[in-house]
């Protein structure tokens, strides 16, 4: 039986986050990786040699690359994350009709809201646009032009041609977070969240990638971008232009120069400069254009 007519009644999983009634995928050969499995059903490799007990009831599925079989197979997940035709107007924005809007919630003209949660108090600028399986935490405001559970870009060769990645997760926003204008937030991939802590600020122009997760109180200047599943600590600063790699770590109260390039977990606090990003120093308390640490 072809792939594409086993998967009814299941749902697409990151690795991490498999469970019962899943379908997830893994590429590599180390058992240490997978034996957390339960209930659930995984795409292995053809040379998988580790075989899971019978009371794990997990069903592996051998195939040439599980990772291009678990990017095809996504297609038949695919959501509308919009359903415009169950939109209204409500003044000059398009909402919903699942939508669930808190107490004092200011949208702005054009603005687009799916099937999200927005808690009381939030405020949504002209033209942006919050996708479905969004939650933003009360208090929280959100700039002109600004893009909240975007698809991202991922794909696969396999052989022939691309093969994208239908990415089927959401966002959580905390509260009072500040976000600015023409900024992208890019959706988790199957059951993850991409997850922006209390408190955090995003000025103009960054980019956030799938997955990533981001402290409380974290401070993003101007036109950063973050790849895919990069976390961040609390209270981290991260200055104009700056950029690091996906899947990287920061630890608590980092400071990244404005323009560094972290290809390289930050694993110790202070200052990290340069291309690629090197730890220089301890953090100042009185640098210029970054706040003072809060517990």
């Amino acid at each position: 039986m072809s792939l594409s007519r086993r998967h009814q009644g299941k749902h697409l999983s990151v690795l991490k986050n498999a469970g019962p009634g899943c379908i997830t995928y893994y590429s590599g050969l180390e058992w240490a990786h997978v034996e957390h499995l339960q209930g659930c059903t995984i795409l292995v490799r053809e040379d998988f040699s580790h075989v899971f007990f019978p009371e794990k009831e997990v069903e592996c599925w051998k195939v040439a690359d599980p990772q291009v079989e678990f990017y095809k197979l996504s297609a038949a997940f695919r959501e509308d994350y919009l359903d415009r035709d169950d939109m209204v107007q409500a003044g000059g924005a398009w909402v919903h009709k699942d939508a669930q809007i808190g107490k004092g919630v200011e949208l702005g003209l054009g603005a687009v809201i799916g099937a999200c949660c927005l808690e009381n108090g939030v405020r949504i600028g002209e033209n942006a646009v919050v996708y479905a399986k969004t939650k933003v935490g009360s208090g929280t405001s959100i700039g002109a032009s600004t893009v909240i559970g975007a698809a991202g870009m991922m794909w696969v060769w396999d052989g022939k041609s691309k093969i994208f990645l239908e990415q089927l997760g959401g966002v959580s926003i905390g509260q009072d977070c500040h976000i600015g204008s023409n900024i992208t937030i890019v959706r988790g991939n199957a059951n993850e969240n991409t997850e922006i802590g209390r408190g955090t600020c995003i000025a103009h122009g960054s980019m956030i990638g799938h997955g990533c997760r981001l402290g409380q109180n974290v401070h993003l200047a101007n036109s950063v971008a973050l790849g895919g599943s990069v976390s961040i600590g609390a209270r981290c600063f991260l200055g104009s232009g700056s950029a690091v790699s996906p899947g990287k770590t920061m630890v608590d109260e980092v400071i990244l120069g404005a323009g560094a390039v972290l290809t390289e977990s930050a694993i110790k606090k202070g200052v990290y400069v340069g291309v690629p990003a090197k730890w220089k120093s301890n953090a100042s308390e009185q640098m210029s254009g970054v706040p003072m640490w809060t517990p």
